[in-house]
C-alpha cells in the first residue's frame, strides 16, 4: 500500500478518529470471534462497514491492529480516570485505585476472551505474545515502577527495586481469582469481592515496602 498508516499518537480529524475507533472495536470482535489466524483485513473491514483500503490506511498490518487493541486495554487500565498516578499521589490511595481498576479491567468478559485468544494462537503466531506483553503487562509494570521510584525517592515508601516490586504487585492481584476466570470456573466477581481483593493486596504491599 502506498499510503503511510496512521499512528495512535497522530492528530486526526474527529471523523477520522471516530472511524479509527470503529475499526478497532470491529477488529476486537473479529479477533475474539474467529481467532487471530482466521481473522482477515477483509473480515475486519466488513465488520466495521469500511473498505479494506481504509483499514490499511489506519493500520498497516493485522499485527499492528491487534497491538492497538491490546494497547487500548492497557490505556483503559492506566488512564486518568482509572488510575490517578501523580507525583504527590498518596500511596494508600494510588495503590488501592490501581488494584481495583486492574481487577475490573482484566476480569471482565472482553479481556478474558482476548487473553484466551492470545493463549490459543501464540504458538502459531509468536508475534502475538510479544505484542501482548509489550503493550499490556510490560507497560503497566513500568508505569507503576516509575511511580514507586518517585515515592521511594521522597521517602514515602522503601522500594529499592521498583520494577520488581511492581511485578510482584500485579502478580498478587492476578492470583487464583484471575486463574479461575481464565479457566471458566467462575463468573465476574461482584464489586464487594473486587474491592476486598484490591484492598488486601494494596495493604499487604504497603506493609512490605513501608519506609
Amino acid at each position: 500500500m502506498s499510503s503511510v498508516p496512521a499512528k495512535s499518537g497522530d492528530v486526526l480529524s474527529p471523523a477520522s478518529a471516530a472511524k479509527r475507533k470503529s475499526i478497532v472495536r470491529a477488529a476486537a470482535r473479529v479477533f475474539m470471534g474467529a481467532g487471530y489466524g482466521a481473522a482477515s483485513m477483509d473480515l475486519i473491514a466488513a465488520e466495521a462497514g469500511v473498505s479494506k483500503q481504509t483499514v490499511y490506511s489506519h493500520f498497516g498490518a493485522k499485527d499492528a491492529l491487534f497491538e492497538e487493541i491490546v494497547s487500548g486495554k492497557c490505556e483503559e487500565l492506566l488512564d486518568a480516570e482509572g488510575l490517578r498516578v501523580t507525583d504527590d499521589g498518596d500511596p494508600d490511595v494510588v495503590l488501592f485505585e490501581m488494584a481495583k481498576v486492574f481487577l475490573y479491567v482484566v476480569l471482565n468478559d472482553e479481556s478474558v476472551t482476548l487473553y484466551r485468544t492470545i493463549l490459543a494462537e501464540c504458538g502459531r503466531f509468536p508475534e502475538l505474545a510479544e505484542v501482548f506483553y509489550r503493550a499490556g503487562p510490560k507497560t503497566a509494570t513500568m508505569r507503576l515502577a516509575k511511580y514507586l521510584e518517585r515515592v521511594h525517592g521522597r521517602g514515602r515508601l522503601a522500594v529499592p527495586d521498583p520494577e520488581a516490586a511492581a511485578s510482584m504487585f500485579f502478580a498478587m492481584l492476578r492470583g487464583n481469582m484471575y486463574l479461575q476466570r481464565i479457566l471458566g470456573l467462575r463468573g465476574m466477581p461482584d464489586d464487594q469481592e473486587i474491592h476486598e481483593k484490591a484492598r488486601g493486596v494494596a495493604e499487604t504491599f504497603l506493609r512490605a515496602y513501608k519506609a
